[in-house]
């Protein structure tokens, strides 16, 4: 029997109604922070002030204020966007009417019919009129971008614009709906261009004089103007439901404000916000503030994947989606681990065995002090400070303690045992490297073969394609030893049909 080894990222969980990384970016930085407040009053309540432990924090640490991630933070949540996410943003407005029928499509679900309802405000054709030859962006930018300006849905948007008849209160919302696109375009290509000039301002110069290399990283984004109104809209704006949808202008403003929540929920990166405030977790006298905002945060990072999970409880009890399918299978195989960069914990009460989650999880906390992970219940006679144990969005994702370290050893000796060894539903991303090194160390050092669930959107499938896109995502020398299962949203194989599962050779 062949031992398989299973590993799942936010993908695997998409069935069951749970958002994927970017929408929950995108939530988190919409939630009130009132109770999370409160979780952090009552564990600063309870500190003995006599202790030890209340000398590592600042003195009057009962009447300290605390206070939350604000708007004041917005500019470097757009300034880690643009820097590291530039090019989807690109790639998406580049493409923006294929990106776009999928919200089309969605809004079909509901009833609604936008191409219908546009062509009806517009009094004419889809399509029938765009601004290719009319708007052009600088030269110095980039000419491939002036795609944006052929695309049918932009133009039309733009062209409501042009009409006279309608209200000022859609055309005031269209408008900014339609410049937060622009900028996010125009500190896009922004970010490219600064990028290119300060990397080498002299194109050539004598390396015998650093001068010229003092001279370099001159050039800046003014970001308040490149991102922020798009998402300081996002999270202000009031969401309406779709049934509630009345009239033709309200429809229209929701599929704008739809688009602009997909560019986002692609595109935001809270990397750069995290990582300048993480070090304060260890040292709140240095500032009590940024510790404070960063507790905060991971409270309601917590409250939120915890939340997500009870409303979708109904739905995932009815067992459509990969973790169910592992109890249709685990009697064909030994199943020797199963590990996950997810957060909730419901996959352990569906397939019933232990799992290794490398990013921590809604039931760990982590001492600082310490640094320790630990559980409520351990903190209750030490009162401590303790925060939820998650590896959010970051470059900084150490192994900080004995029990996380051994975690990641656990997984990895259980990889090399493995026959088989399985990843669906993760990205290897950047911020993700450290999980990253294991495989490709597995693939490289152990010639281990990877096989590696590949959700397509649509049924076009290059397979020399995608295993270039994970050789390159893994750092790999070569990709002999990726096997790709390309599956649509049903989770099957989309070249026999059958779930995805079947294409493992367990037999």
């Amino acid at each position: 029997m062949k031992k398989v080894s299973l590993f799942f990222g936010a993908g695997a969980e998409c069935s069951y109604g749970l958002p994927s990384g970017g929408k929950f970016a995108l939530d988190i930085f919409r939630m009130d922070t009132v109770k999370d407040k409160e979780v952090l009053k009552k564990q600063i309540s309870e500190i003995d002030l006599k202790s030890r432990y209340a000398k590592w924090l600042p003195d009057d640490i009962k009447n300290k204020k605390l206070t939350a991630f604000t708007r004041g933070q917005y500019d470097s949540l757009v300034k880690g966007s643009l820097e590291n996410k530039r090019n989807q943003i690109l790639e998406y407005l580049q493409h923006f009417d294929d990106k776009v029928n999928e919200i089309v499509d969605k809004l079909k679900e509901y009833g609604i019919e936008i191409d219908t309802i546009l062509e009806a405000v517009l009094n004419e054709s889809l399509g029938e009129y765009t601004f290719g030859k009319e708007i052009k962006l600088n030269h110095l930018l980039d000419g491939a971008s002036n795609e944006l300006f052929s695309s049918e849905y932009f133009s039309a948007l733009l062209r409501i614009m042009q009409l006279s008849e309608i209200s000022y209160n859609f055309k005031s919302k269209l408008k900014s709906i339609i410049r937060a696109i622009l900028e996010l375009l125009i500190g896009a290509l922004g970010e490219k261009l600064i990028h290119g000039l300060n990397d080498g301002i002299f194109e050539v110069s004598p390396d015998s004089i650093d001068l010229f290399d003092d001279l370099g990283a001159i050039f800046t984004l003014d970001y308040k103007n490149t991102g922020m109104k798009g998402l300081e809209l996002l999270i202000d704006e009031k969401d309406i439901e779709f049934e509630k949808l009345v009239t033709e202008e309200d429809k229209v403003i929701k599929f704008g404000l739809l688009i602009l929540e997909d560019i986002y929920s692609k595109a935001l990166d809270y990397q750069t916000l995290i990582d300048m405030n993480w070090r304060y977790i260890y040292n709140p006298k240095t500032d009590w503030g940024k510790f404070s905002k960063m507790v905060i945060f991971l409270h309601t990072v917590r409250r939120y994947i915890y939340n997500i999970a009870t409303e979708s409880k109904e739905k995932i009890s009815k067992g459509n989606g990969y973790y169910h399918d592992i109890l249709k299978f685990q009697d064909l195989c030994e199943i020797n681990c199963v590990g996950t960069t997810n957060y909730n914990t419901f996959i352990e009460e569906v397939i019933d065995r232990q799992v290794e989650y490398l990013n921590g999880c809604v039931n760990d906390y982590y001492d600082p002090y310490l640094n320790k992970i630990v559980s409520l219940e351990y903190n209750e006679s030490r009162k401590h400070i303790i925060v939820p144990f998650l590896f959010t969005q970051s470059g900084i994702k150490p192994l900080t303690s004995v029990k996380m370290s051994e975690r990641y050893v656990n997984l990895f000796n259980k990889f090399k045992e493995a026959d088989i060894i399985c990843v669906c539903g993760f990205g290897f991303n950047a911020d993700d490297g450290h999980i990253n090194g294991m495989f490709r160390e597995l693939i490289e050092d152990y010639d281990k073969e990877i096989t590696i669930v590949h959700f397509c959107e649509k049924e076009e499938y290059s397979e020399k394609k995608v295993k270039l896109y994970y050789q390159n995502r893994l750092r790999l020398n070569n990709r002999d030893n990726i096997k790709i299962i390309p599956v649509n949203s049903k989770r099957e194989n989309i070249q026999t049909n059958k779930i995805w599962y079947e294409s493992l050779e367990i037999g």
